[in-house]
């Protein structure tokens, strides 16, 4: 496993951890995204957050892989009592999410700080 991951940036606040994508998510490989994800739920219990907020701003579009990592991520905050958050989807990953139903499962906001907000109301 890494100590700094390659494909987001990882960002506390207060109980929320907040992960940007910084690159492209559509190029990762199996063994990438377990050692990303793992990464992130580290971080996650290293800063004892118990809201996460997934800031898609610098992504045009997302697939599988980044599905499969935000269910992941989604299903340790949902062992808990925190909130999860998707905020500043593309317009594509918006249909992705809806043709997948996770729109009705996750709170999707059109911005950080709109997110940010929510997690801490």
């Amino acid at each position: 496993m890494r100590n700094v991951p390659q494909y987001f940036h990882v960002e506390p606040s207060d109980k929320t951890l907040v992960i940007s994508a910084v690159s492209s998510i559509n190029m990762l490989f199996d063994d990438e995204v377990r050692d990303e994800c793992d990464f992130l739920i580290d971080q996650l219990s290293q800063h004892n957050a118990t809201n996460l907020v997934i800031d898609l701003g610098s992504v045009d579009q997302f697939g599988s892989v980044m599905l499969e990592l935000m269910v992941i991520l989604w299903k340790h905050i949902k062992t808990g009592t925190g909130k999860f958050v998707v905020c500043n989807v593309p317009a594509v990953g918006k249909e992705v999410l809806q043709t997948t139903k996770l729109d009705t499962l996750w709170t999707i906001l059109p911005s950080r700080e709109e997110a940010l907000t929510f997690v801490n109301s």
